[in-house]
């Protein structure tokens, strides 16, 4: 398999991993940090770091391999990959097939590894049903080899004991392989040239163009700034309604809400109950509304079975509340979702609904802020801001 024992090496001053906010491209005097990423020893961070090193550029690449009667892709269909966005934490790459812009690659870094995730947009900007879902990294005998600088493999077992995923491989200045994997055998595989940079005139269906904020609608934009007006505060809430009987949660929990991450497009909000720290709402701005995804962890930082679910708001909703309604239901299905309300230095409240209905609901007190809450598991580094 082309790659696989290749050595890594990093490109000296082509990456800059100590960034605040995503960047498409660092400036030629920023400070180069690629030896003191080598020196750590952590193949995590030097595996996002060698994919960093092409940031802000677009490479030519083909469909070197796909099943037969794939309705996506074919062997020999050209793609465009571009490392767009680039952080101490996340790498984002869309890849880009004639002028469909619906996939993005997303790397994060997490307390125990990197995870993968994969962002399928509508061409309005709204998710597709499937998005979000992905792998964390993987260990043998999981993957056929442990990680390394220059090659990650994503992997997953399903209930008949078949080991699926992705297997990422990465040389920079030279070759970039993505592909899916049934037990360690290629079933798509993707490869790109990044030995020369080509221009690239898409952008990603549902993001802005990088440097710039998504536009909301004006109940929307006064919606974001009232949850922006308590960046950085803890509060407790209680849960006010639940379904009877319910598994999650006794009645009696702690529960605070620390409004932690806040980008331009971005809004992190881990929730706590007693000890757990598992559980962080995520809200991103897109070229359609708002969308909400949970980032659900385990204590070493890596990610739950059921994580990354979500939905977008259908509408413009008010300043004061917005829903996140799941996309795909027949039109006779009840319509399911979450709703979030603010009322600035009153109170916030998050709860699923159904048919605009309330079954979870918790109401955090906005009038007194308490202690800082510590951080999520798996992001103790980072404001996950972006």
């Amino acid at each position: 398999m082309i790659g696989r024992t290749r050595t890594s090496f990093l490109l000296p001053g082509a990456l800059s991993l100590a960034l605040v906010a995503l960047v498409a491209c660092e400036p030629e005097d920023a400070p180069d940090p690629a030896a003191e990423v080598a020196a750590t020893g952590d193949v995590h961070d030097q595996f996002l770091a060698n994919l960093a090193a092409q940031c802000g550029q677009a490479f030519p690449g083909v469909v070197s391999q796909a099943p037969e009667g794939d309705p996506y892709f074919q062997p020999g269909l050209e793609l465009v990959l571009e490392v767009r966005e680039c952080s101490d934490e996340e790498v984002r790459i869309p890849v880009f097939a004639g002028d469909n812009a619906s996939r993005t690659w997303i790397f994060t870094k997490t307390g125990g590894g990197v995870d993968l995730r994969h962002d399928h947009r509508n061409e309005d900007g709204t998710p597709e049903e499937s998005t979000f879902y992905g792998a964390f990294v993987s260990e043998p005998p999981m993957a056929e080899e442990p990680p390394s600088p220059n090659a990650h493999e994503f992997k997953r077992e399903r209930d008949d004991g078949v080991v699926t995923g992705w297997r990422v491989e990465i040389i920079p200045g030279e070759r970039y392989t993505y592909g899916t994997q049934r037990d360690g055998e290629w079933r798509h595989r993707f490869d790109f040239d990044l030995s020369e940079a080509i221009d690239n005139p898409l952008q990603p269906w549902g993001h802005p163009p990088v440097g710039e904020v998504a536009q909301l609608a004006p109940e929307q934009e006064e919606f974001w700034a009232n949850l922006a007006h308590h960046c950085g505060q803890t509060f407790e809430g209680e849960l006010i309604e639940r379904p009877d009987p319910d598994p999650n949660f006794e009645g009696d929990e702690v529960m605070t809400v620390h409004f932690r991450g806040c980008g331009e497009n971005r809004l992190a909000l881990p929730f706590h109950v007693d000890d757990n720290r598992s559980r962080t709402w995520l809200l991103t701005r897109t070229t359609a509304g708002i969308d909400l995804r949970h980032d659900h962890r385990h204590p070493d930082g890596s990610p739950e079975p059921s994580t990354w679910y979500g939905a977008h708001t259908p509408d413009a909703g008010s300043p004061n509340r917005q829903e996140f309604i799941r996309a795909g239901l027949d039109p006779d299905d009840p319509q399911t979702g979450w709703a979030i309300e603010i009322v600035p230095d009153e109170r916030y409240t998050y709860g699923t609904i159904r048919d605009g209905e309330w079954r979870y609901r918790i109401d955090f007190d906005l009038t007194t802020p308490v202690e800082e809450a510590p951080a999520p598991w798996g992001h103790e580094e980072s404001t996950a801001a972006r």
